[in-house]
């Protein structure tokens, strides 16, 4: 895959459901954070959260409480496995997951491709609103 455009580092510049309700469009706020990274050996990741996740009171993550854990996690996204590069899509296939149900599926995502931005969205969506995520190659 060394010639596949998505090979880099992108940084996470958007993240919109255009198609929710005015005040779930932004469910990861007005500034988001995220990195998703495409090796040329066909390996893929990707961390997407809220700026704005509040800190537990404890670095330790261990010894946070669960209403901590839990309101440290609902802003955020992430998962890692393979990808396939189809030109107009790409693959996603899970290996690894903050959510279970996804861990062993393949996750297809149309894309809109400049040299310096990736937009990426569901390529079939589903019945519920989905989420547009906006990337920019880091230099």
């Amino acid at each position: 895959m060394t010639d596949c455009p998505l090979v880099g580092t992108w940084e996470l510049v958007g993240y919109e459901v255009p198609d929710a309700e005015p005040e779930d469009r932004h469910p990861l706020g007005s500034d988001p954070l995220g990195r998703l990274i495409y090796t040329a050996a066909g390996d893929m990741a990707v961390h997407y959260m809220a700026g704005d996740r509040p800190a537990p009171a404890t670095a330790n993550w261990r010894f946070t409480t669960d209403a901590e854990k839990l309101a440290a996690v609902r802003a955020y996204g992430g998962y890692s496995g393979r990808y396939t590069w189809h030109g107009d899509r790409v693959s996603h296939h899970v290996e690894a997951c903050i959510h279970p149900n996804w861990i062993g599926t393949t996750l297809v995502r149309g894309v809109e491709l400049t040299d310096t931005e990736l937009v990426l969205r569901a390529a079939e969506p589903g019945p519920a609103p989905t989420p547009v995520l906006r990337w920019r190659r880091r230099s």
